[in-house]
């Protein structure tokens, strides 16, 4: 028998209602529970909580133009499976604040909302990057037509001012949201993409990425650059708002070493001056490693689909090497994108091999989970990813569990034998999770 014919029958043998796929009438799927799967959060309680991201808004660049807030069937999923939820763009800034007498949080308010309701925690998504941002925070003028980040021109403000619009604008969303966020992504992507070369205490600085934050402020060794400042005055916030909150800084390919080296030197220069400085107190809490990760080689120039397959051993160790500065690790952003781009829906051998890769990963972070403060997918189901055409998620068409659900469900027994677990998944899950 061929592959295919078998994950055919194996798939009808689990049953219609195991695989949550009962009706092709719309209606019917509106209405339909998900007790037909397990919990993926109440598997993983005893290891860390499961995150996930919220849409209050249809987004005109989302593949599917749906919104998870509003829509019962995607709010059930995220209430079933998960325990916190990311903003997957509302309290961006840029979205939060796109003309200096603006501040439009609605959205976000939406979000925090649903999240209130339904016992779900708020992790804030960011407070300073590179993109996504209104060009008034940190440029003279507005960018002309075409421009990237990258670009010389137009200048940057002055130092003062820039300096002054980033610690009013952190404080400002901040003191809006107030305790119902938990933590703060209070930095995201600094640094280059990759690093290519080797990074030690002394040269981490070489690595950052060009941008107006960093041209506007600088990043002087012996004075305080805009990472410092940024995360002084986020420190400052939280302290008034909530002493625990925590504070991360958040970034994509960490698993590469010399990105990865990059990281830690400058959350080990930070914290060490910030504790000389506070009686032993730690400035950054936590690293967020996002995640984007593939399962094999593409050549693509999209930053959605980074640079070749992932090397599993590489997650470890950044996870292990972070852990070692005494700070929290999460994985933040997560999605597995498989085969070429544009090919939806999988075959089922990209859908098993998908599988078996998140199985892998949650193994690290099982292992891993005292350093683990959360592991949070980027999107509900393929068709609303923004990697759509490599159908990264867990979920696929009409919220049928992919096998990477399954494998989530239960890495070691997906990886021991993937057939028999997908005949009779409640053989290998305990009862309390359904």
């Amino acid at each position: 028998m061929t592959r295919l014919g078998k994950i055919g029958r194996l798939m009808l043998a689990a049953g219609v209602a195991l695989m949550a796929v009962t009706s092709c009438d719309a209606e019917r799927r509106g209405a339909r529970g998900f007790d037909d799967v397990p919990s993926l959060r109440a598997i993983w309680a005893g290891h860390f909580p499961l995150g996930n991201i919220a849409a209050s808004v249809d987004y005109s660049w989302r593949p599917a133009r749906v919104r998870d807030i509003g829509n019962p069937e995607r709010e059930r999923l995220l209430a079933r499976h998960f325990d916190i939820v990311t903003a997957e763009d509302e309290m961006k800034p840029d979205w939060l604040r796109p003309t200096p007498g603006a501040f439009n949080a609605s959205g976000a308010d939406a979000i925090v909302n649903f999240a209130r309701a339904n016992g779900l925690r708020v992790h804030g998504h960011t407070l300073v990057w590179h993109s996504q941002s209104p060009w008034w925070l940190n440029l003279a003028s507005a960018p002309p037509a075409g421009w990237t980040y990258s670009s010389a021109e137009p200048a940057t403000l002055p130092r003062e001012q820039a300096i002054a619009n980033m610690q009013s604008h952190i404080e400002m969303v901040m003191r809006h949201f107030g305790d119902s966020v938990e933590s703060w992504d209070v930095l995201n992507e600094v640094f280059q993409s990759s690093v290519n070369f080797p990074v030690r205490q002394d040269n981490w600085r070489s690595a950052l990425r060009d941008a107006p934050w960093l041209r506007a402020i600088g990043s002087d060794p012996d004075g305080d650059c805009f990472i410092w400042i940024a995360f002084t005055t986020a420190r400052r916030v939280a302290d008034e708002i909530n002493p625990g909150m925590v504070l991360y800084y958040n970034d994509y390919n960490e698993e590469q070493p010399n990105k990865r080296d990059a990281i830690y030197h400058m959350v080990r220069e930070m914290n060490e001056r910030f504790a000389r400085e506070n009686d032993g107190r730690r400035l950054i809490d936590a690293i967020g490693m996002q995640a984007h990760y593939h399962r094999g080689h593409v050549d693509h120039g999209d930053a959605r689909f980074p640079w070749g397959p992932v090397n599993v051993d590489n997650v470890r160790a950044a996870i292990e090497h972070f852990a070692s500065l005494g700070v929290y690790v999460s994985i933040t952003e997560l999605d597995v994108t498989v085969g070429h781009t544009g090919l939806r829906p999988l075959t089922p051998e990209q859908e098993r091999e998908q599988a078996i890769l998140f199985a892998r990963l949650f193994q690290v972070f099982r292992d891993n989970s005292r350093h683990i403060r959360r592991v949070s997918i980027w999107g509900i189901n393929d068709s609303a990813s923004w990697r759509s055409e490599g159908s990264p998620l867990l979920f696929g068409e009409d919220f049928r569990p992919k096998e990477a659900f399954w494998a989530v469900a239960n890495p070691d027994a997906f990886l021991a034998d993937a057939d028999a677990f997908l005949a009779n998944p409640r053989a290998f899950l305990d009862s309390r999770y359904w």
